[in-house]
């Protein structure tokens, strides 16, 4: 049955169709209806703004939520130093406030599946992929403790879980040597778009850098998309 899908989220919802899964979903389901707001840099207070406003203009069979990652890493680049901490402080005297904790995260997730069934017969949540492809490292293990609170929070609202965060935990723990790299240079921040412009090019980058699923350490690289594209398929196909 075809369906119309919103997805509000963060870079990873956006980019080039090659490196984001939405793309990924028209092509697997070209006869669904999918509009697609994303934000680079964004958190969820503000995901959750977009998603109200567009479901008041419109209603969805599904409502998408897919954000979290920035909630965590905007912070940790603030404590990082130097330009990085500039950037940091920048991005969210734009806009783009963190939660405050992983408490305040919940109860504003659950605030946003709650107030979406206004405009959608289905609310769903995605589970945050990767902070670096190292999991074993301390951005990971924050990452985790979200995404048990996404986990919760969906099972508590009757929300539709997508969960990017597990099968990607699957992939990389099977993986020897994880990549380490995770925006190691700042000028990445604006080069990667030019340097990942094909599916070639685009793993050829992640390759270099050692890393399996990302370009960088957070963004998907073609096979990444495809991964979280087949997750969310998978989870909007189980719908009634």
């Amino acid at each position: 049955m075809a369906r119309s899908v919103l997805i509000v989220g963060d870079s990873l919802s956006g980019g080039l169709p090659h490196l984001g899964f939405p793309w990924q979903l028209r092509r697997v389901n070209p006869g669904w209806e999918y509009l697609v707001s994303a934000r680079g840099g964004d958190t969820l207070s503000g995901i959750g703004s977009r998603l109200r406003e567009l479901l008041h203009a419109k209603a969805y069979d599904v409502a998408v939520i897919e954000g979290g990652g920035n909630d965590i890493f905007l912070p940790y680049l603030a404590r990082r130093g130097g330009i990085w901490s500039y950037f940091a402080r920048a991005m969210i005297s734009r806009g783009r406030k963190p939660a405050e904790d992983l408490t305040a995260f919940r109860s504003l997730l659950e605030g946003i599946m709650q107030s979406a069934r206004a405009g959608a017969e289905t609310v769903a949540v995605a589970t945050i992929p990767c902070l670096g492809e190292d999991l074993a490292s301390p951005l990971n293990a924050k990452r985790a403790l979200y995404n048990v609170a996404i986990r919760e929070a969906a099972l508590a609202c009757g929300a539709l879980l997508i969960d990017f965060g597990a099968k990607y935990e699957e992939i990389l723990a099977a993986k020897e040597s994880p990549g380490t790299y995770l925006l190691d240079h700042f000028r990445d921040v604006f080069l990667d778009t030019f340097l990942a412009l094909t599916p070639q090019r685009a793993l050829a980058l992640s390759e270099g850098r050692g890393l399996s699923l990302t370009i960088d350490g957070l963004h998907p690289n073609p096979r990444g998309a495809i991964v979280l594209a087949g997750i969310a398929d998978a989870a909007l196909r189980s719908l009634p």
